[in-house]
């Protein structure tokens, strides 16, 4: 669920690269970077609680 984000806006990003719109392709891949590395950050400040 959580990774249905990124995807979209890379699918849209293609979408405008296959239109031929740059700026709007640039846009969304930018889009899709910051929004996994902001969710990762945020899902990767916790730590793990390992017990062997």
């Amino acid at each position: 669920m959580f990774m249905f984000l990124p995807i979209l806006l890379a699918l849209a990003g293609c979408a405008f690269a296959w239109r031929s719109r740059a700026g709007l392709s640039y846009a969304l891949w930018s889009a899709t970077i910051l929004v996994t590395v902001a969710w990762f950050f945020h899902h990767a400040t916790d730590p793990l609680k390992f017990s062997f």
